[in-house]
């Protein structure tokens, strides 16, 4: 992509791999571009600029489609499923005969 330079951090994401986050010309963070993009966002005084320039990075996120209840709910079923479950035996195979001669 490019770099990025906000406040007295820059972050370069020429390597699409890896994204380098520099506070200070230090180098704090190289991974994620998301992960970066989020330190940058919770180290930064004024936000708006990042969040603007990584709205599309930021939003496409997907959200849990579930909630604490859901969970709950889910964890009971899963019990109760389990406690009516019945154990079937495995039939083993017979290994073949084979007679083996010498010459």
């Amino acid at each position: 992509m490019s770099i990025f330079k906000h406040e007295n951090m820059i972050m370069d994401m020429t390597i699409s791999s890896k994204t380098k986050l520099y506070k200070d010309d230090k180098l704090i963070f190289m991974g994620d571009g998301y992960k970066a993009i989020t330190i940058m966002l919770n180290s930064s005084e004024d936000q708006e600029p990042v969040r603007e320039k990584f709205h599309n990075q930021l939003t496409m996120r997907e959200k849990p489609k579930f909630g604490g209840d859901d969970i709950e709910a889910l964890r009971q079923q899963a019990l109760k499923e389990f406690g009516t479950q019945t154990e079937t035996k495995t039939k083993k195979r017979k290994k073949s005969k084979i007679d083996y001669k010498l010459i």
